[in-house]
């Protein structure tokens, strides 16, 4: 489903305070974001730095310039210019910054190593694991509590989810604290 709010709008519902509008910008851009740092990375930029911080590197740099309106562009102008250029400055500026001589490559330990799950695809054991973790992290709650913590993880706002399910968002809150326990509690029996 995309997001029928030009660029322009959600940048001033951004502005005005709207963090909603922050995480839509964020869902349309950030994995073309990380498609474009993948192809223009070289394979010795790729050894020293992820995507993914490149990716939200270049978020950041967006929302702070977004925040502080020092950016413009027309109606029909969209975002996406303007993100492919921050990323390849800051693409080029990575690589000259490890083309110094004074790096040390010997202190380099390259991301490749470590099998990093943040630049691969989940594997199915991962996906078939999160499931499990849900389904258990759902168990203790009646079938309202449930909805809501699906409603989180899908990304829904506290607000959204109290008038969806036709509740406060002080239950939302209390359900997400609630949530939280019973996931750190999981998770430190796994590690266990």
């Amino acid at each position: 489903m995309s997001d029928p709010l030009p660029d322009q709008a959600l940048i001033n519902e951004y502005r005005s305070g709207d963090e909603e509008a922050a995480r839509r910008l964020f869902e349309r851009y950030y994995a073309r974001l990380i498609e474009l740092i993948r192809r223009q990375l070289g394979w010795r930029l790729k050894e020293v730095e992820g995507s993914t911080d490149i990716a939200q590197s270049v978020m950041r740099s967006f929302f702070g310039r977004a925040r502080e309106d020092q950016m413009r562009f027309g109606p029909e102008d969209g975002l996406w210019p303007l993100l492919v250029t921050i990323t390849l400055n800051k693409i080029r500026n990575r690589a000259k910054f490890w083309q110094r001589d004074r790096r040390d490559r010997t202190r380099q330990v390259t991301l490749a190593e470590h099998n990093d799950p943040l630049e691969s695809e989940p594997l199915p054991q991962d996906a078939a694991m999160l499931t499990e973790l849900i389904q258990q992290l759902l168990e203790p709650f009646p079938e309202r509590r449930r909805k809501i913590i699906e409603l989180l993880l899908e990304g829904h706002g506290v607000g959204e989810i109290a008038a969806l399910v036709g509740t406060t968002e002080r239950t939302v809150y209390n359900t997400r604290m609630a949530a939280a326990k019973i996931l750190e509690q999981l998770v430190t029996a796994g590690e266990g």
